[in-house]
């Protein structure tokens, strides 16, 4: 059996070594005090880092006045790419008071951060921001309840006990400091069973009732799987008149292959815009280098003007060429805009696939939210994509490294390296491995992001929901269980139950005073260093600064500012708030010191993402079905109380074996698992009937923009791409941009 290692169930937690769980072990040299594992030390070194970042984010805002989408409009200093916000910027991109920007300059944008009202956020930056922002404070709300107990109720309880240490150990502040007889545990077994009501009355409230599409996108439906000969507006249009002669047909569209054009009109808009740049700013000698960086090899350059305006009428011709090419042959996709939303909700329900047409007939997504370049994949070649890449991911995932290996690498220090490590500064060498353990588990989501992006989704929406499940369950996997069990991989976790010696030592891993410090110190770093990294956004400043290097001339900075503007990742986002929530939830009642710091996490978090939505990145238009990664995010809120009361179980059996609060904390989670997986108490986010008459009006086509942008090459003139009407955009202040170079021009 592979019990029979149980024992003596009434023996403290504690005898276990660090090499059996991979705890890290702490230096006896401390520069505070040797109480709770470290906790005021890390702190400590985390306030400092997190007042300078904050300060190092000041001045250079400061200095460039505001970053993101708005910097634009200027070329002075790269900074301004960054961190400023000028009277200009907002005259370009702002014309209705409405969405204006709150004023913010110097060191006004702190307190503006808390002046945003979520109004100002949907009108300005759309639903999906919304969404975002309103789960985020109902985590705020669960997890201030949460912790406002654990502090008030369980962390005393604990104190009762003896097992661990005295009251300044942090071993006597957690769950294992009881008696295995004790009847203090039944408050911590009813407590995992009342978070379940607690949790559903809180995250039901927070799925949004507000118009979550725009007019344009309610009464449209998307056709898949069109055949060749039936690729042509009148003949879609005649089918429906004849089926639904009741309904009024107001629009067809067909969609085609434009991923080269893409990449010709990318091409052109960039010679186009060098172009201007060496006329407007009367730079009529600036060099270029046709061949590579001008940076690194500034030999056999040529003259810039004369270079771009030769590729510009060389790309002309080739998007031109191009374009016809792609009008000749269609996609088997059309979208067909009708009357009302009850006549396209009549289609797709009533629509039945005969012999003839063979056709697939769904709610159309917004216009913004599709990846025109993607729509060219099949269904066949996309599912073989996905099987590839998402194969590739979980082997890398699998087999070859978790975060967990850099505190197994802390472990395996020789004794003169840990000598030295301690030499150089006691705190340092309880911090390192914390901070690596947030480095390189930050890693793990943008390798999930790129993944997804390769596998090329139809619509952001789709991609953003898939990276949100792969991330976050990645990350619980490896920040959480196998940290937890004291496992470096995955291969090991599934390797665990053969093994027969050391199935219950696993479990007592969770429970060891250590690993409950190792994760309070984790979400200390990652409460105030990295939120304080995000608003700084190192990353992005780096890709700034690799593209900058390569660029060909001085007269190619604009593009590389317009390249660098993204769209808030909602998907990775979503993971690592739920993340964080997870762990500060399910260590709650065993180690409740822990709970103030999930929550100073979620309220930095909010903070930040609240900043960054509003100043940063673009808007972006989840519509219809991009509403399933709000209702999912939602709905992942139970993975929390699932692994909670799993725990709870466990420890019910480590420490009394097949007793009465086994048997109930066993039955509690199944019951648990019933509740809300069969009776769903979370609803969608879907808007209520009475607000679909509210849908906002849109300019939108469901035509590719490149389509629209190309189409007035041959006539020599810019065209306006119509784009979400939720604030700014980075398409106004680039026509604005155009129509300024016009004039200067003449």
């Amino acid at each position: 059996m592979v019990f029979n290692n149980f024992g003596d169930r009434s023996r403290p937690l504690g005898n276990l070594n660090n090499d059996t769980c991979l705890t890290t072990r702490r230096a006896n040299a401390t520069v505070i005090s040797n109480v709770y594992e470290g906790i005021p030390e890390t702190i400590l070194l985390n306030v400092v880092s997190w007042i300078l970042l904050i300060l190092l984010f000041a001045i250079l805002r400061n200095r460039a006045w505001d970053y993101g989408r708005l910097a634009l409009v200027h070329t002075e200093k790269w900074t301004q790419l960054f961190y400023k916000n000028t009277e200009d910027a907002v005259a370009v991109e702002e014309s209705s008071t409405d969405v204006s920007l709150i004023p913010d300059t110097g060191c006004l944008w702190f307190p503006s951060i808390f002046k945003i009202s979520r109004e100002r956020i949907y009108t300005r930056c759309g639903p999906d921001a919304s969404h975002y922002l309103s789960f985020q404070e109902h985590l705020l709300f669960l997890s201030s309840a949460i912790m406002i107990f654990s502090v008030c109720v369980i962390l005393p309880i604990n104190f009762q006990g003896t097992l661990q240490g005295g009251k300044t150990t942090f071993g006597h502040t957690t769950v294992s400091n009881l008696e295995p007889t004790s009847n203090w545990l039944w408050v911590h077994v009813i407590a995992s069973f009342c978070f379940v009501p607690l949790t559903v009355l809180i995250m039901r409230r927070c799925s949004g009732r507000k118009p979550s599409v725009t007019a344009l996108t309610s009464r449209t439906i998307m056709i898949t799987h069109i055949s060749r000969s039936q690729r042509n507006s009148e003949d879609i249009k005649n089918y429906f008149t004849l089926k639904y002669p009741d309904i009024e047909i107001k629009d067809i569209q067909i969609a085609y292959r434009v991923k080269k054009l893409t990449k010709l009109e990318r091409e052109r808009e960039l010679s186009r815009e060098a172009k201007m740049y060496c006329i407007l700013n009367h730079k009529p000698d600036l060099k270029v280098q046709p061949y590579g960086c001008i940076i690194c090899c500034p030999w056999k350059a040529k003259n810039a003007l004369l270079y771009y305006t030769e590729e510009e009428t060389r790309l002309n011709e080739l998007v031109i060429r191009e374009r016809r090419t792609v009008l000749e042959n269609p996609l088997g996709i059309a979208f067909l805009t009708l009357n009302s939303e009850e006549s396209a909700q009549h289609v797709i329900k009533s629509f039945e696939p005969g012999s003839v047409r063979h056709w697939l007939i769904t709610k159309a997504p917004s216009p913004s939210d599709i990846n025109w370049e993607n729509l060219e994949i099949s269904y066949r070649n996309w599912y073989s994509k996905a099987i590839i890449i998402n194969g590739i991911l979980f082997l890398v995932l699998f087999f070859l490294t978790t975060p967990l290996i850099v505190v197994n690498v802390f472990n395996n220090l020789t004794s003169a390296q840990d000598i030295f490590v301690s030499k150089l500064s006691p705190v340092l060498s309880d911090f390192l491995p914390t901070l690596l353990l947030l480095s390189f588990s930050a890693l793990m989501p943008v390798l999930v992001a790129y993944s997804d992006e390769w596998m090329s989704h139809w619509t952001k929406s789709k991609q953003n929901h898939a990276t949100m499940h792969k991330a976050f369950f990645f990350l619980l996997f490896m920040v959480l269980i196998l940290p937890s069990l004291g496992l470096t991989s995955a291969q090991a976790f599934f390797e665990w139950p053969l093994q027969s010696h050391n199935v219950t030592v696993r479990w007592e891993c969770v429970f060891l005073a250590d690993k409950g410090a190792f994760f309070v110190n984790y979400i200390i770093t990652s409460a105030l260093i990295g939120t304080a990294l995000e608003l700084l956004r190192f990353p992005e400043l780096a890709m700034y600064v690799f593209r900058f290097l390569r660029i060909k001339s001085e007269a190619e900075k604009t593009s590389i500012r317009k390249e660098i503007m993204s769209e808030f990742p909602f998907g990775i986002h979503y993971a690592w708030t739920l993340l964080i929530f997870t762990i500060s939830t399910v260590y709650s009642l065993t180690c409740p010191l822990i709970t103030p710091f999930g929550l100073l996490y979620l309220c930095l978090k909010h903070f930040v993402d609240k900043y960054n939505i509003y100043y940063v990145y673009r808007p972006i238009t989840m519509c219809g079905e991009g509403q399933q990664i709000h209702a999912s995010a939602v709905k992942m809120v139970r993975v929390a109380i699932f692994v909670l009361q799993l725990i709870m179980a466990a420890f019910s059996f480590i420490r009394g074996g097949l007793n009465v609060k086994f048997y109930v904390s066993l039955m509690g989670l199944f019951v648990t698992i019933a509740f809300f997986c069969f009776l769903s108490p979370f609803p969608s986010c879907k808007p209520t009937q009475s607000n679909i008459a509210n849908f906002p009006e849109s300019s939108e086509q469901y035509v590719a923009p490149v389509l629209l942008s190309s189409q007035n090459v041959e006539q020599g003139s810019e065209v306006i791409i119509s784009s979400p009407s939720y604030g700014s955009n980075v398409n106004e202040v680039g026509v604005q941009l155009r129509s300024d170079m016009g004039s200067s021009i003449a």
